[in-house]
């Protein structure tokens, strides 16, 4: 099975994003803006792997 490399880069991300975002809601004294900053990085990470290519397709 083949992975293209931007989605396994974004899936290894997503993953470490992850581990550190369960740590953060677990503290109560933390900013609540802060898994909102994580979903943006996504957000970034997916825009910048999928970012036009050229293709053959019409």
């Amino acid at each position: 099975m083949y992975i293209p490399r931007p989605i396994l880069i974004l899936l290894v991300i997503i993953y470490l994003l992850f581990l550190i975002s369960v740590d953060w809601i677990n503290q109560a004294d933390g900013a609540w803006y802060r898994p909102f900053l994580l979903g943006l990085l996504i957000v970034i990470v997916a825009s910048w792997a999928h970012r036009e290519r050229e293709s053959d397709e019409p």
